[in-house]
């Protein structure tokens, strides 16, 4: 009788230790479903964010392309003037051109999203690979254009400037640019700026900083087209 008691007490603690076990097994279950819902869920709102951000930079992007294409294409024109003879230009002209390449242009990324998501460690959350890869990529695209656009600038301060600055009054250049902004006036300096054009020392400069906006046009171009790749990846996973 005392053999079949304590059989029974047996039975009923395993039975009590595996109702605990199970238990304990459906709560991690649980928390683990919990676990995964939320990692999903910040994976989630982090594509959307992401996607958003990268539009703004395509957007961005498209607008800036135009504007260094529009430069080269100034920049070219400019280049095909230059020569031992007095371009037949009027000085209103040239002044235009030297308007259009008398600087150097930035592109303004939008990464804020972006920087959040790779301090933060959400980019460790996106579970596809490839988006992953791609922002790597676009990254140091993005890198690329930077270090050409201070290549660019850098040149452009320590060749352009101080050589143009012997031939050509700025505040003609401004005030054709703008005329009815009371801050800009006509220089009072009569300064013939096609005269530089004569000169072989800037042909070269002029050749140089053709060539550097070319670069960046290639550069730009690179970081459109990962952007564009980019997106669409991201929207696929979106649309799963």
């Amino acid at each position: 009788m005392e053999n079949k008691i304590n059989g029974k007490y047996l039975k009923y603690a395993i039975g009590e230790i595996a109702l605990v076990v199970i238990g304990i097994l459906i709560a991690l279950q649980i928390n683990n479903w919990n676990q995964n819902q939320q990692r999903a869920e910040v994976e989630i709102s982090t594509l959307i964010a992401l996607d958003s951000e990268f539009k703004i930079n395509k957007s961005s992007l498209l607008t800036y392309l135009d504007g260094i294409k529009e430069m080269r294409l100034y920049a070219d024109s400019l280049r095909g003037e230059i020569g031992p003879e007095m371009t037949n230009l009027s000085i209103k002209k040239v002044n235009n051109f030297l308007g259009f390449i008398g600087a150097t242009r930035k592109f303004n990324s939008s990464i804020d999203v972006l920087k959040d998501t790779q301090a933060s460690g959400k980019l460790n959350l996106i579970s596809n690979q490839k988006i992953r890869r791609d922002i790597s990529k676009w990254s140091s695209s993005l890198r690329e254009l930077e270090g050409e656009e201070n290549d660019w600038a850098l040149e452009f301060s320590n060749q352009f400037i101080p050589f143009a600055n012997k031939w050509i009054q700025w505040d003609d250049v401004d005030y054709l640019f703008n005329e009815n902004d009371p801050r800009y006036f006509q220089s009072k300096f009569n300064v013939d700026p096609r005269l530089i054009l004569q000169d072989p020392e800037f042909s070269n400069i002029t050749s140089i900083q053709y060539w550097r906006i070319v670069r960046v046009q290639k550069r730009t171009d690179s970081l459109l087209q990962h952007t564009d790749n980019l997106l669409g990846i991201i929207e696929q996973e979106l649309n799963k």
